[in-house]
């Protein structure tokens, strides 16, 4: 202990002999550190950390697989749970949920929340414990049951002050006094993240139609039972069940069993995909930070090679000094990594409550204990990485040639100034495989922001209102409130038109409708094609800037008594009348199973929009007047004439409540709807570019460092020229020119593996190839242009040296 502590101290002093070493290396592992710990923070409550229930690892979610599509995420009725129950071997338990938005009233203004309709034996299957009172149990599912509901953590904090003595009270939802038996902890999350409540799911299984299948099953395996296994009886049984019930279980082509985690996560394989590359980028990024430190230790270390060889003269041992440098090398990891984990810190804080709620996750990003295990872990690892070799290095100097020099030590320095050469090609390596990435990841986002969505997004305001069934019980009512609602918001200072719609674009929300030409009316509706099912009021299409090609748009006459009509999209109308508009035309629609498909005329051909997602154009569209199909749940699409819609977020708050205060609305944005499905793209875009131009920053300041040293050892070789003539321009060429050969070899060793990398990354770009001649054009300009930058300096400094001083100093 004796020893170490004076290794520590005299490590110290020496550091503090060297403040711009110190300050550099400690920033430059704390860059690293930060990256790492940062990526991994954000992502750990996606990915990494634990579900919040018993032995999650034996949760599944299952599903019917569509013949047609191929979506293994096909729903179940309440009289195929308990078939499936009665039949399965495979599962503890079955339990099935669906979710959907109530109105909270009472205890301040009134709140529209999305709740979670459960099965009573859910929360049991889960394991899951509440904070707070019980969670709903088999019992409280049964008709004629109190209505009982389980608060989020959230929910309880936000609305209801946090006070524990909620359990018992009443609350109102949709107007129906419902008893508050339970809150859940913090990290609770079923089955995504925007669910504030949990109410049971009322329902008499053999009283529900076998063909209503708006429910998700979950299951917990019974020990010794795998996926697949499971999955092949789940198969066996729905084949049981198809010859039973031809139209229900006989139209699904299969069954998936999917984990728990994955199937909750809708975007699970994008963001795992994310994470192994941002994982790898900013690896690079650390990697990059230690060969840029390993080079600054070496140099340090030439430049000490006095110092120890008179350390090893006077008989210090080998091992001795190596683990000196090494207690060096620690102090400045432990410094290094104690300043990456604040700016880890500060970062996590800036970036986790800007997450999207629209992805399952288990808490928020914060810096836990997996996070700080895992800096503390690389920060006790650097100095192997970066300080192993200069330390070995320094203690193998040749002791003669390191007194004779004086602490120039010229085989040394030449035997460093190759070593560092060969780390800076490295870094430069490295830096061009991530700064392709970046710009790979770039240019699609660019892309994809070029994509047209078909419709205007930049100043709609959306409103989603669901007026509760207590107070406008039937179509009628409901439709003369969205009426109301429309005409007193079109009349607003600011709005140019309002609209409603069932469904919103881009909104993770699809309703497939089975559709045929007339003369199909005989074959199997499971053959007809799908296209997208959109209900809508009148002045729909001028509200979302969507171009109305032949026809006309839906009017007031187009009444729940009239004849059926529908505008269809431009795909589907040239896939089933190419060449000409279908106006006049009849189509089948097939809306409800077990009832007479519905007869209605074209009226209307418009624009394809983007439904399903940016990138995909998806299936074609095909729309009714909202009149002639209800819908409670409804978006108010707004469009306005000012720049920011948000700004008229107060104004229609007012107006709706004045209406009727006692109906909530959800205002967003639609930009920032499109914000969330371009989310990959961005993040990808933002991440690479950021963890690129510090990989940029890391390879020009570790060139600078080795030319500058560079011309520190051929001062004499410089001044000698200097002295024979020539000028202050050759010299500054000869020393640009070095970090320049240096930053061609490592361009050519980078783009070899960038183009290697780039294939990986290819599932993840969009509208560019993943050999894309622009973004491989630009980074060597770019490199070289910085490496010319890198260079100036000593280049400058070695111009304007008199030569008589260095001649002077030999």
């Amino acid at each position: 202990m004796d020893t170490l502590t004076h290794d520590i101290r005299y490590a110290f002093r020496t550091l503090r002999r060297s403040p711009g070493y110190t300050l550099v290396v400690v920033a430059t592992l704390a860059l690293g550190i930060a990256a790492n710990a940062t990526v991994f923070s954000i992502l750990n409550p996606y990915l990494l950390r634990e579900l919040p229930f018993g032995e999650p690892q034996r949760l599944v979610q299952i599903g019917q697989v569509d013949p047609t599509t191929g979506w293994d995420g096909g729903r179940f009725s309440l009289p195929q749970l308990e078939d499936w129950k009665a039949r399965s071997r495979a599962f503890e338990d079955l339990a099935a949920y669906h979710y959907g938005p109530r109105n909270l009233t009472g205890d301040g203004a009134a709140e529209m929340v999305m709740a979670g309709y459960v099965t009573g034996n859910l929360f049991p299957l889960l394991r899951a414990r509440p904070e707070l009172g019980r969670t709903i149990a088999p019992g409280d599912d049964t008709p004629g049951a109190q209505n009982v509901v389980v608060l989020s953590h959230g929910l309880w904090t936000r609305r209801y002050g946090a006070d524990r003595g909620i359990v018992g009270r009443s609350i109102l939802i949709d107007g129906t006094a419902h008893t508050v038996i339970g809150v859940m902890p913090p990290d609770f999350n079923f089955p995504w993240n925007e669910v504030r409540l949990w109410v049971p799911l009322s329902a008499d299984p053999a009283g529900e139609p076998r063909d209503r299948m708006n429910h998700i099953l979950v299951g917990r395996l019974a020990s010794g039972w795998s996926h697949e296994r499971a999955r092949e009886e789940l198969t066996a049984i729905q084949r049981e069940l198809g010859a039973l019930y031809p139209d229900v279980e006989g139209r699904f082509a299969g069954v998936s069993v999917r984990p728990l985690r994955e199937a909750l996560n809708f975007l699970y394989d994008v963001v795992r995909t994310g994470f192994v590359l941002l994982l790898a980028a900013v690896g690079a990024v650390l990697l990059i930070a230690c060969v840029n430190v390993a080079g600054l230790t070496l140099a340090r270390g030439a430049a000490r090679s006095r110092e120890i060889a008179v350390r090893l003269a006077l008989g210090a041992g080998r091992a001795r000094l190596s683990r000196q440098l090494l207690v060096e090398s620690t102090l400045l990891a432990l410094a290094g990594g104690a300043l990456g984990i604040a700016i880890t810190y500060y970062v996590v804080g800036a970036v986790g409550p800007r997450l999207p709620e629209s992805l399952y996750r288990v808490g928020t990003a914060t810096v836990d204990g997996r996070v700080l295990l895992f800096s503390v872990a690389l920060t006790l690892a650097m100095p192997l990485i970066f300080g192993l070799t200069p330390a070995w290095s320094a203690t193998r100097a040749d002791l003669a040639a390191a007194m004779k020099e004086g602490g120039r030590g010229a085989g040394t320095s030449r035997k460093t100034l190759r070593g560092r050469r060969t780390l800076v090609v490295a870094q430069v390596a490295l830096a061009v495989v991530l700064l392709t990435a970046a710009g790979l990841m770039i240019r699609s986002f660019m892309a994809v922001r070029q994509v047209d969505l078909g419709f205007r997004a930049e100043r709609l305001l959306t409103v989603e209102v669901a007026p509760p069934a207590h107070r406008y019980p039937v179509p009628a009512a409901l439709d003369a409130y969205f009426d109301r609602a429309t005409e007193a918001l079109a009349t607003l200072p600011g709005v140019r038109a309002a609209a409603s719609t069932a469904w919103l674009p881009l909104n993770h929300e699809y309703d497939p409708l089975h559709y045929a030409p007339p003369e199909a009316a005989d074959t199997e509706r499971d053959a007809w094609p799908t296209a997208l099912r959109m209900h809508i009021s009148p002045g729909y299409f001028d509200a979302m800037g969507i171009a109305l090609v032949a026809g006309r748009d839906f009017h007031a006459a187009d009444a729940a008594d009239a004849a059926p009509v529908v505008v269809v999209s431009r795909a589907l109308a040239e896939r089933n009348w190419p060449g000409e508009f279908p106006i006049g035309r009849t189509i089948l629609l097939a809306e409800a199973a077990g009832e007479p498909p519905v007869t209605a005329t074209v009226v209307g051909v418009v624009d394809d929009v983007r439904q399903e997602g940016i990138v995909d154009k998806g299936r074609p569209q095909l729309y009714r007047p909202v009149a002639q199909a209800p819908a409670r749940r409804r978006f108010i699409v707004v469009a306005t004439d000012v720049a920011d819609p948000a700004t008229l977020t107060g104004p229609v708050r007012a107006a709706l409540a004045a209406l009727d205060p006692d109906v909530p609305a959800t205002l967003r944005p639609m930009r920032e709807i499109v914000r969330e499905n371009d989310f990959q793209w961005r993040i990808g875009s933002v991440a690479l570019g950021a963890f690129g131009a510090a990989a940029l920053f890391l390879a020009a300041l570790g060139l600078y460092g080795v030319v500058a040293y560079s011309v520190t050892q051929r001062r004499r070789e410089l001044g000698i020229r200097l002295a024979l003539g020539a000028t202050g321009m050759q010299i500054g060429r000869l020393v640009v020119g070095e970090g320049l050969r240096l930053t061609g070899i490592g361009l050519a060793v980078g783009t070899l593996a960038a183009l290697a990398a780039s294939r990986l990354l290819a599932s993840q770009l969009f509208g560019v190839r993943a050999v894309d001649p622009v973004t491989l054009a630009a980074v060597p300009v770019l490199f070289a242009a910085v490496a010319a930058l890198a260079s100036a300096r000593p280049a400058a400094r070695a111009a304007a040296t008199p030569p008589q001083e260095t001649l002077r100093e030999d």
